[in-house]
């Protein structure tokens, strides 16, 4: 009966510890992410200070209403994890700004239901099940008591990065309703298509822009800009006409907003329309009136920036380090700068350099891109000539660095003497002609057209009918010209929205497999490869008999021979590592649930006991210490 006592408070002590433990654990569930702590390094999980101002300012309440399907979750797992984040995400903004301000309501569109019919009246996108029908939907519809709304066709988990972005643009947007005026001149690159009757989509850049702004077309034959132009964007013109280089001057010198992509080499049109096609007209006589100029036969490269691709050589293809195709980092990043602030990799493609003129007191000139310290050019007739391996082969290092994409801001003098229809009867239709500037004049200045090209920094793959939320940016090159143009529309709410690594949603047994299979990944890889080879061998044999209806030699028997049990050797050796990976993967997978279930309970069990033999044995030689006094009195 007193050994039950003794042991009493350690069943006491353990049942508390299992009871606060589990306490912990369904407190934390109840309550969610509002007692989360954000500990990732870029606080991923909280919301920035441009977020939270959008929130402050906004001045009708807004619904957001979530579709999920619930067998969506379920049929896929990756996504799962995803729609809690985003779940979580938006709670986020709700909890910021007050239920008062933000309602969300979570939707399970069932098939054949009203809300489903409601999702598709919205326009989300439908997504397959398990049986290939589409009848599933992770999207959103944000809107406000004005009646104003926005649309996610559907969330994806690439884009995940870009999740605060596309939700507070999207409140910042229903919060001014107006969308300003982008005039676009792009004579050479086709961005909106006009090809009647067929499939030919816009670039993925414009619906990017049209989501906040609209693109009010313009010729490069026009003698001066329309007054409803907020901001200009020129994009590497193929020939300079002076009419529309006195619009454009004149523009600026009345205060105008512009945009120009002067590209020395346009390695899209180089691919569409051949070499000899791909560069843009020569600008420098009005640049060099706005302070500065791009030399017209040089094509910068930067081996520290260069982008590893594939490249034909005499010895077959190899991966090698081409320095023309520029993958900046943040340290090429003017950080300072609220247009590039937070932007971290930046892909260019056969860039100019920018040079800024004497200087000029009334002309600032802010670096916003820029090479490494050690770039290099090279003439663009011989680079014109010469194939990538070439190119790549006998590019130097160099010690220069290259101004890449620049602010230019002041008062500027026209590049004109006068009117340019002095004399004609269509001179009265133009403004008066202006010498000087009579309002302060932005510019901002791209050495380089391709970095808006989709395929250059994002996976398209999940772009059809969802454009923008659809697009899976790799680089920030789409949000550099976002920024560009709200910079200068002078959007300052969104400027401060900062993207993130996209969200890794593998599963801990998906994170397993992958570190399993990276073990047997050479073997596997050359295994496989080989296979393919000898397979492809195997049926050009069994084509050329077919056509030729000749016996084969005893020589052609023979190679055949050996090449099928090469494969049946290859799909035994491929079968066997397929089994290794799933038995180490087991294992493995075996290993976590014995620890999580059995070790580390037990383990916490053993260190509770020693914890309390420890204790129990100090409270016993206490009672000795005290018996020992009371007997020495």
């Amino acid at each position: 009966m007193t050994q039950h006592k003794k042991s009493l408070p350690l069943i006491i002590f353990i049942c508390l510890i299992l009871v606060i433990f589990l306490s912990l654990n369904i407190t934390v569930r109840l309550l969610g992410s509002s007692l989360k702590a954000d500990m990732t390094a870029n606080q991923r999980y909280s919301l920035s200070p441009a977020s939270q101002k959008i929130l402050s300012s906004l001045t009708s309440p807004v619904q957001i209403k979530l579709y999920l399907s619930n067998s969506w979750a379920q049929e896929n797992p990756a996504y799962a994890n995803y729609a809690q984040f985003v779940t979580r995400y938006l709670r986020k903004y709700q909890q910021i700004a007050g239920a008062d301000k933000i309602k969300i309501e979570i939707i399970d569109p069932k098939p054949f239901s009203a809300a489903e019919e409601d999702a598709k009246k919205a326009g989300l996108k439908a997504l397959p099940d398990l049986s290939g029908q589409s009848n599933l939907y992770f999207g959103a519809v944000i809107s406000n008591a004005l009646g104003k709304s926005a649309v996610i066709p559907n969330f994806i988990a690439a884009r995940s990065g870009y999740l605060e972005t596309d939700i507070s643009r999207i409140l910042a947007k229903l919060n001014t309703g107006s969308h300003k005026n982008v005039g676009l001149v792009s004579p050479q690159l086709p961005l909106i298509t006009h090809a009647y009757g067929q499939a030919i989509p816009n670039w993925a850049i414009v619906a990017q822009i049209q989501n906040d702004y609209n693109i009010i077309e313009l010729s490069d034959r026009i003698a001066q800009i329309p007054t409803n132009i907020d901001v200009l964007l020129v994009i590497n013109p193929g020939q300079l006409s002076p009419l529309f280089a006195y619009a454009l001057d004149q523009y600026v010198l009345r205060g105008g907003k512009l945009i120009v992509l002067s590209d020395i080499f346009s390695d899209k049109k180089a691919a569409d329309k051949g070499k000899l096609s791909a560069t843009s007209a020569n600008m420098n006589p009005l640049f060099q009136s706005w302070g500065f100029s791009i030399p017209q036969d040089k094509v910068v490269g930067d081996r520290t920036l260069g982008e590893m691709v594939t490249i034909t050589t005499p010895n077959g293809p190899q991966s090698k380090n081409f320095p023309y195709w520029l993958q900046l980092t943040s340290a090429q990043i003017n950080q300072n700068h609220p247009i590039t602030q937070g932007l971290s990799r930046i892909s260019l493609k056969s860039a100019g350099m920018i040079v800024p003129q004497k200087d000029n007191p009334q002309i600032k000139i802010t670096p916003l891109l820029t090479t490494t310290p050690h770039a290099n050019s090279v003439d663009k007739a011989l680079f014109q000539k010469q194939n990538q391996s070439e190119q790549e082969n006998k590019f130097a290092e160099g010690n220069e660095q290259y101004i890449l994409a620049a602010e230019i801001d002041g008062k500027f003098s026209s590049a004109f003497s006068k009117n340019i229809l002095d004399g004609t009867p269509s001179a009265q239709k133009l403004p008066p002609y202006l010498p000087y500037s009579i309002a302060q004049g932005k510019i901002i200045i791209v050495s380089d057209s391709d970095f808006i090209v989709a395929e250059n920094w994002a996976d398209t793959g999940a772009t059809l009918n969802n454009p923008v939320y659809g697009l899976a940016p790799v680089y920030d090159n789409g949000a550099f010209l976002l920024r560009l143009l709200d910079y200068l529309t002078g959007k300052e709410e969104v400027l401060g929205l900062h993207n993130t690594e996209p969200l890794n949603i593998k599963t801990v047994g998906e994170n397993i497999y992958t570190h399993t299979f990276n073990k047997y990944a050479d073997a596997y890889s050359q295994a496989q490869a080989e296979l393919n080879q000898r397979q492809l061998l195997a049926q050009n044999y069994a084509k050329a008999t077919q056509q030729a209806f000749t016996p084969l030699t005893a020589q052609q028997i023979k190679e055949l021979e050996t090449n099928k049990q090469r494969i049946s050797d290859l799909q035994q050796e491929i079968n066997k590592i397929a089994y290794q990976i799933k038995e180490e993967n087991t294992q493995e997978l075996s290993r976590i649930t014995d620890y999580n279930i059995i070790y580390i309970p037990v383990l916490t069990v053993l260190v509770i006991l020693l914890i309390y033999l420890i204790i129990k044995k100090r409270a016993q030689k206490r009672i000795g210490g005290i018996a020992n006094e009371l007997h020495s009195n």
